[in-house]
């Protein structure tokens, strides 16, 4: 399943310094960020997600985002998912 996370961010520098020590290699089996970007103004910041399901999501999501900021998370249309390097959903 994909899921599509809006972070609306509390701390922008605290945001920057979360990103950049991030150990995505830690994840969770079954979990893959597979895209992210920041706003320039560090207010907002929207990621891609593949992962089994909603509940390992937000588990993810509390560990690694914590308060940093909150998260709009919606269930993503995989047909709808084209992101490079990937095959697109059939």
């Amino acid at each position: 399943m994909y899921f599509g996370v809006v972070h609306t961010i509390r701390d922008g520098e605290r945001w920057e310094q979360m990103m950049a020590n991030a150990d995505l290699g830690a994840l969770p089996a079954g979990v893959e960020l597979m895209s992210t970007c920041t706003a320039a103004d560090d207010s907002r910041a929207l990621c891609l997600w593949r992962v089994q399901d909603r509940e390992t999501l937000d588990g993810v999501l509390d560990q690694l985002v914590g308060d940093n900021a909150v998260n709009d998370v919606f269930e993503v249309s995989e047909r709808s998912v084209i992101v490079a390097g990937h095959p697109a959903a059939v």
